[in-house]
């Protein structure tokens, strides 16, 4: 399988369908079949069914998609490394977040180091832990910032930072008036929750104690910016990891949460790939808004 031959299996993949592929290619539905069926007549294996008139990927198409894809963002790299060395006045910066942190801390950081730089190009994209940590490691990406424990040979860790756990309410809600929220005082009150272990790794047992099991969870959403819109519009509790409401984008009122659960924050690059001037302007501006947060408090 050629490389052109992988970009048409891949864009099937993503889409689902020969049009899907002839439209995400700009080429013709034609094309794409001919493409598909000469890649299956030179003796590889079946890649897709014919199901009700759908393409239907089978396991070995499953399977040989995922080396696809993970080849495929080399390729991507390697066209913007191409387009870096032919325009070297304009630089670029590449950055993985986890899915939580790149709706909080990133934005927020990434507002600041464009305005220092408005002639950066910038791509964030927010993958697993463990796809996270293989595109710092095989220097996809210029910069990571995880919530998971990183420990692999050729990622550098350049900062840890312990971020603290909140609570969010409706300004009328009756907890709002306590200067901090203890696991004991959400019992008797709906609580909008979040995956802590999914995100953050952080066990629920270790953050709500042994009150647990008495709480009434009455919704469980995605994330802490997601949990924020909820309780303003519901007027119920939510607890969340600080940066999520960092920005004060919301009439909430935001409470410390007396509880010895933390979100750990790690800003990583690889260790073969020196950073490049607005990546350690990012990492900067980022470590200065965790520390920020964290302070806030202490």
């Amino acid at each position: 399988m050629n490389l052109r031959q992988m970009e048409v299996f891949r864009s099937i993949m993503l889409t689902g369908s020969i049009a899907g592929a002839a439209e995400l290619l700009h080429i013709s539905q034609s094309a794409v079949s001919k493409m598909l069926s000469h890649t299956q007549q030179r003796g590889g294996p079946k890649l897709f069914e014919l199901v009700k008139g759908r393409l239907v990927p089978t396991s070995e198409a499953r399977e040989l998609y995922e080396e696809v894809e993970r080849l495929w963002r080399n390729v991507e790299r390697v066209r913007e490394l191409s387009s870096e060395l032919a325009n070297p006045s304009k630089g670029n910066l590449y950055i993985a977040a986890s899915p939580s942190l790149g709706m909080s801390v990133v934005p927020q950081s990434l507002a600041q180091t464009v305005k220092e730089r408005p002639d950066l190009s910038v791509k964030v994209i927010l993958p697993l832990p463990g796809a996270l940590t293989d595109v710092v490691a095989e220097k996809i990406v210029d910069i990571g910032i995880t919530t998971f424990e990183v420990d692999h040979p050729s990622i550098t860790v350049h900062a840890r930072y312990s971020c603290p756990l909140v609570c969010i309410m409706a300004p009328t809600h009756p907890l709002a008036s306590r200067e901090s929220i203890s696991p004991a005082d959400l019992i008797g009150h709906r609580l909008i929750s979040v995956p802590l272990q999914e995100l953050y790794g952080i066990n629920e047992e270790k953050v709500y104690g042994d009150v647990l099991a008495q709480l009434n969870i009455g919704l469980q959403v995605r994330s802490g910016l997601i949990a924020s819109l909820f309780s303003l519009a519901s007027g119920e509790i939510a607890v969340v990891d600080a940066l999520a409401v960092s920005g004060n984008l919301l009439p909430l009122v935001i409470r410390p949460f007396d509880s010895p659960a933390a979100v750990n924050i790690s800003v990583i690059h690889n260790s073969f790939k020196p950073l490049s001037p607005q990546a350690l302007l990012f990492r900067d501006m980022v470590m200065q808004h965790l520390q920020g947060v964290s302070a806030s408090y202490q």
